[in-house]
């Protein structure tokens, strides 16, 4: 088995993933920016699993998917590591059996059978659709055929010898659209070992971020954060203003008939809302917020016409096609961005545009140097591609910039004031964060944070 760290950030908490056979880490680049450590396990020729690379973690949570589930299953019972839960998905702990794994006829003919236009098929099954296929083929594994059939080869007689192995997962997510791991078969398996189930729409492959930041990101306590930090926000947001200023002075000036239907997506207490007001004045306002409580903060404002839809963005249909569709300081908070880019582009108008901002890698390095976790900021080029992906970029810029505090007090202050407190579910303990802050950067009283935002202008790709 081959143990790989795709993220070595040196935090307390580690991401340990088993992949399933064939793969190496390529398909799995994008949770190499999840907030934490991340190793990938993949390649079970061998279950020669070395605990010892995992010391010193204060935390872990396992992810499995397809045999991967297997795998952990085998070698994790006597490993001792600290782990605080395991999610399998699309795989079952026996790996191969009539009625709770693949099929051992389907698994011998394709150890069997195995060659180029096999595996193409295999691939085209895993992923279901040509969508998700041509993503795989993206970042698709480098491992050659014989690597491939030695690793199945090798699965075939550790199944064999390890039918049942006893590991307790927590939750198992099931793909309504598996083509490779039976859902039928997988809700038998994981029926009998009274393991939770949540099933999905989704084929065997499918994008892993999402998973796992949904459990990183609780939006119920986001939303509380944010509501607590309303009254305080408008005079201690004084970067976010500055971002939302910028964001405004770049939004490309309309076509003859102006934008007349506006979306902006977690408008808050309405930094840029006011701006936008003011420059598009005859526009119709549809504004969202997680906070029902943030309409009280913008209705007041002279809207010839204004919907305000409350709720998660991410899982909200806003139905219509929009000229202008915004956001500022918000979409680092997302858990799948990539699917609501996919569908807010569907809500763009021909000529339409879209003016965001957000946080990415580098961001409040200050926290990030002090604190456990930290936050799953996209990295430059990774936000780059995915918006690249939906759109035709016009601007893609990042800027910095720098707050100067008194002491670490004040700063402490301001960041539960504007409700960014840097990590999701670390809360900064203020002594021992002060005592921190000091003897990393110094006993002078002056602290700072640094805001790393990217500012981002699109378009609509034309069809071709």
């Amino acid at each position: 088995m081959i143990q790989t760290f795709i993220s070595r950030r040196g935090t307390d908490e580690l991401l340990l993933f088993f992949a399933g056979w064939g793969m190496d880490t390529r398909p799995f680049a994008e949770l190499n920016h999840i907030g934490c450590d991340c190793c990938i396990c993949y390649d079970y020729t061998h279950l020669d699993f070395d605990a010892s690379l995992l010391a010193g973690y204060k935390s872990i949570e396992v992810y499995a998917w397809s045999f991967g589930v297997w795998a952990a299953s085998v070698v994790l019972p006597d490993s001792r590591l600290p782990i605080r839960h395991a999610t399998a998905i699309n795989g079952t702990p026996c790996g191969i059996d009539p009625k709770r794994g693949i099929s051992p006829e389907i698994f011998t003919a394709t150890l069997e059978h195995l060659d180029a236009a096999s595996l193409n098929k295999f691939y085209r099954r895993m992923c279901n659709d040509r969508d998700t296929l041509n993503r795989f083929l993206e970042i698709l594994p480098h491992r050659n055929l014989e690597s491939l059939r030695n690793e199945l080869a090798s699965i075939g007689t550790g199944v064999a010898q390890y039918p049942a192995p006893r590991f307790h997962w927590d939750r198992a997510i099931v793909g309504n659209k598996d083509r490779i791991f039976p859902t039928d078969n997988q809700l038998r398996a994981w029926a009998e070992e009274h393991t939770p189930v949540t099933s999905i729409e989704a084929a065997h492959y499918l994008p892993f971020r999402p998973l796992v930041l949904e459990r990183r990101f609780d939006k119920a306590v986001i939303k509380t954060r944010f509501e607590s930090a309303a009254s305080t926000y408008e005079q201690e947001g004084l970067i976010q203003e500055q971002i939302a200023r910028h964001l405004n002075e770049i939004i490309p000036n309309p076509p003859a008939e102006g934008y007349r239907h506006i979306l902006e997506i977690g408008c808050g207490t309405g930094k840029l809302t006011r701006l936008l007001v003011g420059r598009f004045p005859h526009a119709r306002f549809t504004l969202n917020d997680l906070s029902p409580r943030m309409e009280s903060h913008i209705e007041q404002l002279p809207f010839e016409h204004l919907d305000f839809v409350a709720g998660d963005a991410e899982c909200t249909d806003f139905g219509e096609k929009y000229d202008l569709v915004v956001s500022a300081s918000t979409i680092q908070w997302f858990t799948d961005l990539d699917g609501f880019l996919r569908r807010i582009s569907s809500h763009l108008s021909d000529s339409g545009v879209i003016a965001f901002s957000s946080f990415i890698a580098g961001n409040l390095p200050e926290i990030r140097n002090l604190a456990t976790t930290e936050m799953p900021y996209w990295e430059y080029d990774d936000l780059k591609r995915l918006f690249e992906r939906y759109f035709q970029l016009d601007i893609f810029e990042r800027q910095e910039y720098t707050l100067h505090f008194d002491s670490p007090i004040d700063l402490l202050r301001h960041l539960r004031d504007t409700g960014v407190t840097g990590t999701p579910g670390n809360r900064h303990k203020g002594f021992n964060f002060i005592k921190r802050y000091r003897e990393t950067f110094g006993e002078s009283q002056e602290s700072q944070l640094t805001y790393c935002p990217v500012y981002i202008i699109a378009h609509k790709k034309k069809q071709l």
